[in-house]
Parts: structure tokens; sequence; C-alpha cells
């Protein structure tokens, strides 16, 4: 059976392996493991379900790099545009 993540409104849903791949060639100094182990740390607190100061679920590529926080808080955007975010079962365990 096939879990399907429920992805939060104006993401664009990519896999792991898929984003660090995209993240590494547009960062070419960037470490894979430490890249690896920002997201997992983020994927973790999603899936534990902390929240960004303002109340909202966090963006999980953004508070790899950012610190846990939603995307407005992040960007200062009110809404993804497409952005990625990674695709993860916030029940399922880290």
């Amino acid at each position: 059976m096939v879990r399907k993540s429920r992805m939060k409104t104006g993401f664009t849903p990519i896999g792991l392996d898929d984003y660090v791949k995209l993240h590494l060639r547009a960062n070419p100094g960037a470490k894979r493991a430490e890249v690896v182990a920002r997201l997992e740390y983020a994927i973790d607190a999603c899936r534990k379900d902390i929240r960004c100061h303002c109340g909202a679920r966090i963006w999980i590529i953004g508070s790899a790099e950012a610190g846990l926080a939603c995307f407005t808080c992040i960007t200062g955007e009110a809404m993804p545009d497409s952005d990625y975010e990674i695709a993860v079962n916030p029940n399922d365990a880290a």
C-alpha cells in the first residue's frame, strides 16, 4: 500500500534525494552529508508537528537552511508559488 503525503498548499512536492541533487548542483561547495543532516532534522521536526513561532507548519527546505520556521516567516512572501517542499508523510516515524 502506497501512502500519500499531505502536501502543503502552493508547494511542488520533491523527494529528499531529488532535492539534495538539485541543491548540490546549485551549491557546489555544499557537503552532501551536511545538507541531508539538516533536511532530516527539519523532517523530524515536521513529523513531530513542531510549528513556526507564528503557529504555521514549518517549511522543511527553508527550515533546513534558516531554522525551524514557515515559508512566510522565512521568505516574507504570503504563499509559495510552486516552491519545492520535501514530500513526507507526517505520520511516519522519522
